[in-house]
């Protein structure tokens, strides 16, 4: 085990271990886009610079290993100063549409964007424009928003088993796109609807139909798979509106097939 020390607090952690695990472990919230525990690390969104001790510059948590005796600062000057910075270079191309997004209300960079954005930006200059792709019946894309996370890219590759999404292009011009005249066909496609930290990939079926704080949610077990994959199932109005994945690591981890996701647009009991 090592020894290291978060913002005064001291903590052990296994070796291999991130910054970021090690924050998480005590319960210091550091700002991610990229990072997701069950994928691979990106390290490219660098929303979670941090100060580390005896280093000249801020360092990603999310990629940067634990030493024994290392002192981190997720809330030191220089540290809030790169978030900041990040904050704003991510804002630059966003077209801050909250009030018609679809992820009002339950996105993180709302969220983050709040708690370490700067107050307002600098930028005055024209704002780029993505064009949307079709990528299928299930998923809803308005590309403009993507902050190139790559985190859907990532989970069709390493958990879906199909590199079906992918990064082009570079810089300002860099955009998420399918393979030419290609859809997502993955059965597990609806989890990179909520794995989009922004409104860039959403449910289509669910589309402008209610806001997150309007819906009602009861725990339940999938209908359709033998795991008994765990389920919130979203109601308003005595409807059915939606279907998500409850985390439970021994059984479904925090993944739900297409079929439990979607299906309930069969459903026409009202439920009192």
């Amino acid at each position: 085990m090592l020894n290291i020390e978060i913002d005064g607090k001291q903590v052990e952690v296994e070796h291999g271990a991130t910054i970021i695990d090690a924050a998480d472990q005590l319960g210091i919230a550091i700002p991610r886009f990229c990072y997701h525990k069950k994928l691979s690390v990106a390290a490219n969104c660098r929303m979670c610079l941090v100060q580390v001790e005896k280093f000249n510059k801020p360092l990603p948590a999310c990629a940067t290993p634990v030493a024994d005796g290392m002192k981190i600062f997720t809330r030191s000057k220089s540290a809030v100063e790169a978030q900041q910075s990040v904050m704003e270079f991510l804002l630059i191309n966003h077209p801050l549409d909250c009030p018609i997004c679809d992820q009002g209300g339950e996105c993180d960079l709302q969220d983050i964007a709040m708690a370490y954005g700067a107050p307002k930006s600098r930028y005055t200059e024209e704002k780029r424009v993505v064009l949307n792709k079709n990528i299928g019946p299930l998923v809803s894309t308005d590309m403009t928003r993507c902050i190139q996370c790559t985190r859907c890219v990532r989970f069709l590759k390493e958990v879906g088993g199909m590199m079906e999404l992918g990064l082009v292009n570079r810089g300002e011009h860099a955009e998420i796109t399918a393979y030419v005249d290609k859809s997502v066909d993955s059965e597990l496609s609806g989890n990179i609807i909520d794995l989009c930290p922004v409104g860039a990939l959403t449910s289509k079926p669910f589309r402008y139909t209610a806001r997150s704080w309007e819906l009602t949610r009861r725990p339940s077990i999938a209908p359709h798979d033998g795991l008994g994959s765990q389920i919130e199932v979203h109601i308003k109005d005595g409807k059915v509106l939606r279907v998500l994945p409850r985390e439970k690591e021994t059984v479904n981890e925090c993944w739900l097939s297409d079929r439990d996701r979607f299906s309930y647009e069969a459903l026409t009991v009202r439920i009192g």
